[in-house]
C-alpha cells in the first residue's frame, strides 16, 4: 500500500498518479504495465514515486481499491441490506445482495479490466495475500463482517468457523469462477448463481 506520505500530498498530483497508473494497468496488465512509463506519464521523478509507493505491486492495489471505492462496488453497508431475523429472508437478502454487488461490479469496465489482470496472476500470486490484508482493514470489510455475524445470531451463519477463514475460502472461489469468465466457459449469469450456491454451502449452518 502507499507509504504514509502519499496520504499528504496535493488532491490533483494523487488523481494524476491513480489515473495514470490505472491506465497502464488496465491496458498492459500487472505483468506487462511499465513502471517507468507510469511515471512519466505523471511527470514527477522515479525517486517522487518510490516516496509514495514501494514497488507497482503496492501501486497496482492502490489503484484496485480506489477504484471499487468511487464506484461503490464492496457496498456491504445497511442501506443495501436489511439485518432480518427470518433464516430464509437472510438467504434471500444474500443472494439479492451478491447478485446486486456482482451487476453492480460489471457495469464498471475498468474496475473489471483491473481485476480480470489480477485474476490472471493467480490467487498464489503474492499481490493477492497483500490485498486480503488490506481488504480485513476496510470500513467495507467491517460491514460484510456486521452482516455475517448478524446471520450467525439468528443461526443462518455457522459458527465452528471463524469468519475471516470462511471469507478467504469464498474468495478462492471467486477467482476461479473470474478464471473461468475469463475463458468463455461460464457467463455472467452462471457466475453469479455457482458463487451463491458455493457461499451458501461454506456459509450457512450445519445441520
Amino acid at each position: 500500500m502507499p507509504l504514509a506520505r502519499y496520504e499528504s500530498i496535493d488532491k490533483s498530483l494523487k488523481m494524476r498518479i491513480l489515473d495514470a497508473a490505472k491506465q497502464e494497468f488496465s491496458t498492459h496488465g500487472y505483468l506487462d504495465a511499465s513502471y517507468n512509463k507510469i511515471i512519466q506519464k505523471i511527470g514527477i521523478s522515479k525517486g517522487s514515486m518510490y516516496y509514495y509507493f514501494e514497488n507497482k505491486e503496492d501501486l497496482f492495489i492502490t489503484c484496485f481499491l480506489h477504484e471499487t471505492h468511487v464506484t461503490g462496488s464492496f457496498d456491504f453497508t445497511n442501506a443495501s441490506f436489511t439485518l432480518v431475523d427470518d433464516k430464509q429472508a437472510y438467504w434471500d437478502s444474500m443472494k439479492t445482495l451478491a447478485s446486486r454487488q456482482w451487476n453492480d461490479f460489471s457495469q464498471h469496465p475498468l474496475l473489471m479490466s483491473l481485476m480480470r489482470h489480477m485474476v490472471s496472476l493467480g490467487s498464489d500470486h503474492p499481490i493477492f495475500r497483500k490485498l486480503n490484508a488490506e481488504c480485513e482493514g476496510l470500513s467495507e470489510y467491517g460491514d460484510l463482517i456486521e452482516i455475517l455475524e448478524h446471520g450467525v445470531d439468528i443461526g443462518a451463519i455457522r459458527d465452528d468457523v471463524p469468519l475471516k477463514v470462511l471469507i478467504r475460502m469464498s474468495t478462492e472461489y471467486e477467482v476461479w469462477l473470474m478464471q473461468e469468465l475469463q475463458e468463455d466457459r461460464l457467463d455472467g449469469q452462471q457466475v453469479i448463481e455457482k458463487f451463491f450456491e458455493m457461499f451458501r454451502q461454506l456459509f450457512e449452518t450445519r445441520r
